[in-house]
């Protein structure tokens, strides 16, 4: 018996497996239902994107129309919204809106896209409120249990289908009476198997990746082929993990039932209570603080700057003697004297959110510490990183939008103090945010250390199955 006949074998009974049949549609139907849900998300994103950038263009055209139209002896429409102060053109009126364009891969792997902002409207009163509270209005219940994406297919649905053709590829021909037919031909149990979960692999992970490929070829992905091999790599590890694990379950040489409660306990601990373990522990012993406790703190701090913004507007200068110039005003305007309120409020807001960030930062520690215990932690780490959805590349993007509100300060708050006023001709040197995307090489040094891991797991499951199979006899 060679593999070719085993495989000519696993074909001729899964054709006449109904049940089996319809199940294996039924997973091409959720890939499709999972893939265009993902496009959709991804259009979605794009056209917020546009839509962002458009409004950048107008604002700056809006501006500059009225600019315009002051110089040729027009009045401001209101002496509050006079676009030649420069609190009101580098305030809101005047705001660069940042954005983080969707992932290259971010069809395939929704992740942190619909839970993280990607475009912060920056102006001189951006302060750490902007980055806590910033975001889309979105269902609750999509945020609490995630959308239904490729990802999530890969992660908790493909191991349940891999383990529902696998759990009894040994145990079944040893009740049935055909296991020592099988093993009195030239043909070992390794073989066996291995000829037998090949064939599942190759239809099941085939599927997976075909599913995978299509997203990547309509959402024009494959720009990023770094990231599509290190997708393709990750579903590829960790479904034949799956399937070694099975292998290494059957070369235990017990029931069929005793194998499907084993590997279903496995899937349960390794894929649902160990991550959701690992993700309570994390609340439990970081816990973040109270989002009231940041808007509590503004109104006090806002209510104790407006009584005493001369003394603020001092202060300020002496802290920040570059942002004067060395021109200030011999008597301070309201500008000047509501920036000095503005920058103490935003000074108890850091004291705040730096709380909030440290035990943020403290809660990623220990799920990374312990992501090792679940490969599927590992493998979900990989897939979203890869995809351009994971923690660092927003992490990355909000590191660049705090230093643009700076730059865009920078700017504009050396005019405020100066009480200087604003014409078009500085419309072109008003800061623009460039984002400066991470590269190939950071998300592959990132995944290296999750994804060998994954693959010492497999090479650990496929040496107990590779032993455990050497051991079995036609007599078993």
């Amino acid at each position: 018996m060679t593999a070719r006949s085993v495989l000519r074998n696993e074909w001729r009974l899964l054709m006449a497996d109904r049940a089996l049949r319809i199940v294996l549609g039924l997973f091409a139907v959720l890939l499709v239902y999972a893939l265009a849900n993902g496009v959709v998300w991804m259009r979605f994103q794009e056209r917020t994107v546009e839509a962002v950038q458009t409004g950048n263009v107008e604002r700056t055209r809006a501006l500059a129309d009225e600019l315009a139209a002051i110089e040729n002896g027009a009045e401001p429409a209101s002496r509050f919204a006079d676009p030649r102060a420069p609190n009101v053109m580098g305030g809101a009126r005047g705001s660069h809106t940042a954005v983080l364009e969707p992932g290259p891969l971010t069809a395939l792997a929704v992740g942190q896209s619909d839970l993280l902002p990607y475009y912060y409207d920056v102006n001189i009163y951006t302060n750490e409120s902007s980055f806590h509270q910033n975001g889309e209005v979105e269902n609750p219940l999509n945020l609490m249990v995630g959308r239904f994406d490729l990802t999530f297919v890969v992660i908790y649905l493909l191991p349940l289908l891999v383990l529902a053709l696998s759990f009894n590829v040994l145990s079944e021909e040893r009740e049935q009476g055909t296991l020592a037919l099988t093993l009195s031909q030239p043909v070992s149990a390794r073989r066996v198997v291995a000829a037998k979960l090949a064939f599942r692999a190759l239809l099941l992970v085939g599927m997976v990746l075909a599913a995978s490929l299509l997203g990547i070829l309509v959402t024009g992905g494959f720009g990023s082929p770094g990231r599509v091999l290190l997708w393709c790599a990750t579903v590829v590890t960790y479904a034949l993990f799956w399937f070694v694990l099975a292998a290494w379950v059957n070369s235990l040489r017990r029931s069929s039932a005793w194998n499907a409660t084993v590997l279903v306990g496995a899937w349960l601990v390794l894929v649902v209570v160990l991550p959701a373990a690992i993700n309570i522990a994390s609340g439990l012993l970081h816990p973040l603080p109270s989002r009231v406790q940041m808007v509590t703190a503004q109104r006090e701090a806002s209510n104790e700057a407006v009584n005493r913004r001369s003394e603020l507007l001092a202060r300020y200068l002496e802290d920040h003697p570059e942002m004067a110039g060395g021109v200030v005003a011999e008597e301070p305007g309201l500008g000047a004297l509501a920036w000095a309120a503005t920058d103490a409020v935003n000074r108890r807001l850091e004291e705040v959110t730096s709380e909030h960030d440290a035990r943020r930062a403290e809660q990623i520690a220990l799920v990374r510490r312990y992501r090792f215990l679940s490969p599927a932690l590992l493998a979900q780490e990989v897939l979203i990183d890869a995809a351009g959805t994971g923690d660092a590349r927003f992490a990355g993007f909000q590191s660049q939008v705090r230093a643009f509100a700076e730059q865009w300060r920078e700017f504009f708050v050396p005019a405020i103090l100066a009480s200087e006023q604003m014409d078009a001709s500085v419309l072109p040197d008003v800061p623009k945010f460039r984002l400066e995307d991470e590269e190939g090489a950071d998300v592959a040094r990132r995944a290296g250390v999750p994804l060998t891991v994954l693959g010492a797991l497999l090479v650990l499951a496929g040496v107990g199955a590779g032993v455990g199979l050497g051991r079995v006899r036609g007599a078993d």
